[in-house]
């Protein structure tokens, strides 16, 4: 990673009352600055001599192959369910995608790194939690009580062998090409996506299982219920949001390297430990006799054990983002001085996401979708610049983010000034 200068992280002087928050001294860059005065970038996440890429890339292999008969088995049952389930969660992922892409969440990492995150969660997470989950199962029923096991399995093993194997995946990944990561959100964004794919694929194993055992002869039925129940009513606070509180504490260990190591390890099982806290909750039977046994009854029961696994996890991307400003904006102080790429209240909304999409939907509706488009097409462009200088520096590989900024700016300034 580019080095800056300690003075450019340095608090800045006392604002003025009448001008706002002040910035960063945004200082010229240097004579010298060619490609050859800055580091040479990050690792690749094709890494085979490194051990890390190869457990990685046999327990995928591994894990695929255990899908894929699981999948085969549902095919051959219930064949309507198995296709329909999987292009509906096919379009739930998408979505999801959609979504991270949308608040500029894609912008941390290279495509292969979600694109292993997401195979992870749902490839090898799942293969080397099923079976561990049945063997705890079986040990509790020998141990306790087969009644016991029907209550209490799925919250005594899930959380347990679940979360413990996706934040394994996050380690496995962050191994593999370490110095890609330079913020905790880098780190976030994984969990998520590895929480994703774990999600998605479980949905999909229950929507199967569901048509197998359902009570009529229809199989497009409880695709539509899987949806409604496991989809949108618990999505939102499900695996996805478990994996990025847990992602959150090993991050914390990571880069608040200032802090005792020992405080640092606390926060990582702390943040695992909170993870399995809302996973055991969820799986629990507490609170199931609150409320009645209705259709309407199960939705305000998952809205309860879920609104707080939401607020946590909520909480942990706000964090996370408020440290991803400070960083962004100190990487631009120092490398992205120019206020025609980058003015000073574009700077201050770095790393504010919900901010940015606020500014974009405001354009829109001033000037039009066009304008829009060309907004978030300036905003992308002026996050690649300054991420892609802090790697890089600024040269060869930041020139046509600089051009991109240059034509979308003149293209937009042309549309508001003509509206």
């Amino acid at each position: 990673m580019t080095s800056v200068p300690a003075d450019a992280l340095a608090d800045p002087a006392a604002p003025d009352a009448t001008a706002g928050p002040a910035l960063p001294e945004r200082r010229a860059l240097p004579a010298d600055a060619g490609p050859g005065a800055w580091p040479i970038g990050t690792d690749s996440f094709f890494q085979p001599r490194r051990a890390a890429f190869w457990l990685l890339v046999l327990l995928l292999a591994n894990g695929a192959v255990y899908i894929a008969q699981l999948y085969w088995i549902g095919l051959r049952a219930v064949p309507v369910t198995a296709l329909l389930g999987l292009a509906v969660w096919a379009l739930y992922t998408v979505a999801f995608v959609h979504l991270f892409r949308v608040l500029e969440l894609l912008e941390q990492l290279p495509t292969a790194a979600f694109a292993l995150a997401f195979a992870w969660g749902g490839l090898g997470a799942v293969y080397l939690s099923a079976p561990a989950n049945v063997a705890i199962q079986s040990l509790a029923a020998k141990l306790v009580s087969p009644e016991f096991v029907a209550a209490w399995g799925p919250a005594l093993a899930g959380p347990i062998t679940e979360e413990f194997f996706k934040l394994a995946g996050v380690m496995l990944i962050v191994l593999v090409a370490r110095n890609q990561f330079a913020t905790e959100l880098s780190v976030l964004v994984i969990g998520a996506m590895v929480g994703l794919g774990f999600q998605v694929v479980e949905n999909l194993s229950y929507t199967v299982r569901a048509a197998v055992s359902f009570p009529i002869e229809n199989q497009w039925l409880p695709v539509l219920l899987n949806l409604l129940t496991r989809g949108l009513l618990g999505g939102l606070w499900s695996h996805a949001a478990y994996t990025t509180v847990a992602s959150f504490g090993l991050a914390c260990a990571m880069f608040q390297t200032g802090r005792p190591r020992l405080l640092r390890v606390a926060l990582a099982v702390a943040g695992f430990a909170a993870a399995w806290a809302m996973h055991f909750v969820w799986n629990s039977p507490w609170l199931e006799d609150r409320f009645p046994d209705t259709r309407w009854g199960l939705a305000a029961l998952l809205v309860v054990k879920g609104l707080p696994v939401a607020v946590a996890a909520a909480l942990v991307w706000r964090a996370a983002l408020r440290e991803e400003g400070r960083h962004l904006q100190a990487l631009a102080a120092y490398l992205v001085p120019e206020r025609e790429l980058l003015s000073d209240d574009e700077w201050m909304r770095l790393g504010a996401p919900l901010e940015r999409l606020r500014v974009r939907r405001e354009i829109g509706r001033r000037h039009g979708r066009k304008a829009r488009r060309l907004k978030a097409r300036l905003q992308r462009e002026q996050l690649r610049l300054v991420m892609k200088a802090g790697v890089y520096g600024r040269g060869a590989r930041t020139e046509r983010h600089e051009l991109a900024i240059r034509r979308a700016r003149a293209r937009l300034d042309g549309l508001v000034a003509a509206a």
